[in-house]
C-alpha cells in the first residue's frame, strides 16, 4: 500500500482546467449546436426573412457564449481543483494522507 500525502496544487491546478474545458466544450458544443438546428427551424419557419436575421443574431450570441463559457469554465475548474488540492493536504498532514495500492 502507498499513501497520498500530498497533491502538487499547481497540478491541480491544470488537470482541473483541463478536464473542465473539455466537458464544457463537449456538452456546451452539443447544446449548441441544438440551438442552432431548432433556431433556424423556427426562425425561417415562423418568420421568413425576418426571422432569419433574429435567428442570425441569435446564433452570433450562442457562439460568443459558447466561446466565454469555455474559458470561465476552465478558470472555475481550476480553481476549484486547485482548492480540493490545498484541502486535502491539510487534512492529510493531521490524519494521514490516501492508501492506494498500485500494481
Amino acid at each position: 500500500m502507498q499513501t497520498i500525502r500530498s497533491i502538487s496544487i499547481g497540478s491541480a491546478f491544470k488537470v482541473g482546467a483541463v478536464t473542465s474545458i473539455l466537458l464544457f466544450a463537449i456538452i456546451g458544443g452539443l447544446v449548441l449546436l441544438l440551438q442552432l438546428l431548432l433556431g433556424g427551424i423556427i426562425g425561417l419557419g415562423a418568420g421568413g426573412r425576418e426571422g432569419a436575421g433574429v435567428f442570425g443574431a441569435m446564433a452570433g450570441f450562442g457562439i460568443i457564449a459558447y466561446l466565454f463559457g469555455i474559458v470561465i469554465y476552465g478558470i472555475i475548474g481550476g480553481i476549484s481543483s486547485a482548492l480540493t488540492a490545498l484541502i486535502y493536504n491539510i487534512v492529510a498532514g493531521m490524519v494521514g494522507g490516501l492508501r492506494v495500492s498500485l500494481d
